[in-house]
């Protein structure tokens, strides 16, 4: 969701195909017509290429890649091409701050300036927890410039100095405003909690444990193998995307990793195992204002499908509507990155996840939202009539 409201927008504008309800659910048939229906997308001359990947507590289901990684050497998008995946790095960067917190490293109502001194002290008092769910007041990117930003930082305490200087938006937990700068906020805080750099926390607590081998850091410099090709949709053309660099973001929109990766990372929630039972729980459960008024995020992770509906809300949408009254409770984050787009989606009731990244910002010929529900539905449907 980053890039605020114009994400908003483009997330839910796509042709008119999209919505048509898919025919025959026979048996075995799922692959089949998820593979048509990401043919069509990629038809699009605005849409290089797209990844994805669907599983359940059995595994992956299925994954593949369609159209270009790269387009001007004509190198295929493929089920192991590392994408973007945005602000979906937020809800990695959870599963590694609920390790910590089961380790007894941190505590999520610490306040941040007890491990950031240098968060300053004329700001009112904020917890790790009005970080993870957006109620710390802290401004979000000025677009377009920071958004843009190819500046190099050679640690996090230097990203902080983008906006710790300038005022909230509001008293921490009166009200909420998404903000990728809460994320970065949040990663200085794990450092200095464990002692160790923001990627050795992920790596070890979180990519190692998982066995996440094609998720890595969005760095600008490195060599990265399979590192997709980056477009942006702009004035009405396709064009390559500007160079960015990650390093003031690693932590709420900086790796890369496939659409396979992440749906074994969500998986990985349905259960105790890898997290304890009461971190799932803190994870998946609703925050609320100091007033008392409930909001739709937990710890990173977005809960239920009600923001998608009202985004589906005429009757050309019936059937994306009718996929959301049988999947009532999701949990997903979504991501939109300097030539990158992505969903996460987790079913929480039929056990199942699915994972769409497009190397593409700012189309919307390929709804990604609607992609993935119709996934979702196409394997859930499938699994019904055997």
């Amino acid at each position: 969701m980053e890039f605020g409201d114009m994400y908003k927008f483009i997330v839910f504008i796509a042709s008119a195909a999209l919505w048509l309800p898919l025919q025959s659910k026979g048996a075995d048939s799922a692959p089949q017509q998820a593979k048509l229906l990401f043919e069509q997308a990629v038809s699009s001359d605005t849409v290089p290429g797209i990844s994805v990947a669907v599983g359940d507590t059995n595994g992956t289901q299925w994954a593949k890649g369609f159209g270009y990684s790269d387009l001007e050497s004509k190198v295929p998008m493929t089920k192991k091409t590392k994408l973007r995946i945005g602000s979906v790095s937020k809800v990695i960067t959870a599963a590694a701050l609920m390790r910590l917190v089961e380790q007894g490293v941190l505590n999520l109502d610490s306040e941040v300036r007890l491990l950031v001194p240098d968060w300053p002290e004329t700001h009112p008092a904020i917890s790790l927890r009005q970080l993870t769910n957006h109620t710390s007041g802290i401004r979000d990117y000025i677009i377009p410039h920071e958004f843009l930003s190819n500046v190099q930082y050679n640690n996090t305490l230097e990203a902080l100095n983008i906006f710790k200087n300038d005022p909230l938006l509001f008293v921490p937990g009166s009200d909420q405003s998404y903000s990728t700068y809460n994320w970065t906020l949040l990663s200085a805080a794990m450092e200095s909690a464990k002692g160790e750099t923001f990627k050795e926390i992920v790596s070890t607590e979180v990519f190692e444990p998982l066995g996440l081998k094609r998720t890595t850091f969005d760095d600008a410099a490195p060599i990265i193998p399979s590192r997709q090709g980056a477009y942006s949709f702009f004035t009405g053309v396709l064009i390559n995307s500007p160079e960015v660099n990650s390093s003031y973001k690693y932590a709420g929109g900086g790796i890369l990793s496939t659409p396979k990766d992440v749906v074994k990372f969500a998986l990985s929630h349905l259960k105790p195992g890898f997290l304890q039972e009461e971190s799932i729980s803190e994870l998946f459960t609703n925050s609320k204002l100091s007033d008392g008024t409930e909001t739709n995020i937990g710890i990173g992770w977005f809960l239920g499908g009600q923001d998608f509906l009202a985004g589906y809300n005429s009757e050309e949408y019936a059937d994306i509507r009718r996929i959301l009254e049988v999947h009532p409770n999701l949990l997903y984050h979504t991501g939109l990155s300097i030539g990158s787009t992505s969903v996460l989606i987790l079913c929480p009731e039929h056990q199942r996840a699915v994972t769409v990244i497009k190397n593409v910002d700012l189309e919307s010929s390929a709804d990604l939202v609607a992609l993935a529900l119709k996934t979702l539905d196409l394997f859930h449907s499938n699994e019904q009539v055997k």
